[in-house]
Parts: C-alpha cells; structure tokens; sequence
C-alpha cells in the first residue's frame, strides 16, 4: 500500500505560495526609503542632509562635537561631553531615531519615508 505525501494540488498550492511570497517580498528589496536628518544646535535647526542622497562620507563640525553623515545614516563621531553617550549611541539609521548630547545642545533626529513598523512600534 502506497502512501502519497504530496499531491499534485500540494505542489500547485506551494508553487503558489512562493510566488506570492516573492511578489510581495522582491520590491521591498529594491526600493529605498528617502532619510532626512536634521542636525539641532541650542534648539535651532543648524542643518538638513537628505541622507538618501550622500554618495561620500563627510563631517560636520559644531561647537563641541562631530557628526558623520554617511550614505542613509548619520551619527556623534565625537564629543567634549564626559561620559560619550551620544557617540556610543552609534548610527542612526531608521525614521523615528534621535541621538541627543545634553553638554553641547545638540540633538539629531532622523525623518524619512521608510517603513513605519518595526519591533519596537509594533
């Protein structure tokens, strides 16, 4: 007696899946959200960088601190605070992320179109 584990229809079923899941899955692979950093100094907005757009790296100097924009991230590459917080913050690199150095009145916060729901939002 012969036992079938998978029939015809299951093979179409999961042909069909896979394709469904690639259709949903491929264009988020090549589509990329535009990121917009905004770089605040004594509460005033000192700068602007379309993240998306930066093909090279490049620092941006203030009182007290340096920030690296790179391609999609920007982050406290250094800081004359005590304890570096805002430096060990790292890269920020999705909508919603703030880094924030309290000594140097400086706050980075990044905006952008990528998607909304992550593992903290949810």
């Amino acid at each position: 007696m012969k036992i079938k584990l998978i029939g015809k229809a299951d093979v179409f079923i999961i042909i069909f899946l896979l394709i469904l899941c690639a259709v949903l899955f491929i264009p988020k692979l090549f589509s990329e959200g535009t990121l917009t950093a905004v770089i605040y100094q004594n509460g005033e907005a000192v700068e602007t960088v379309d993240l998306s757009q930066v093909e090279e790296g490049y620092e941006i100097k203030l009182d007290g601190s340096v920030i690296l924009v790179e391609h999609n991230s920007i982050s406290f590459k250094s800081a004359d605070c005590p304890d570096k917080l805002c430096v060990k913050c790292g890269k920020l690199i999705h909508s919603g992320d703030t880094a924030v150095c309290v000594p140097t009145k400086t706050v980075i916060t990044v905006t952008g179109s990528d998607s909304g729901v992550d593992a903290i939002s949810y």
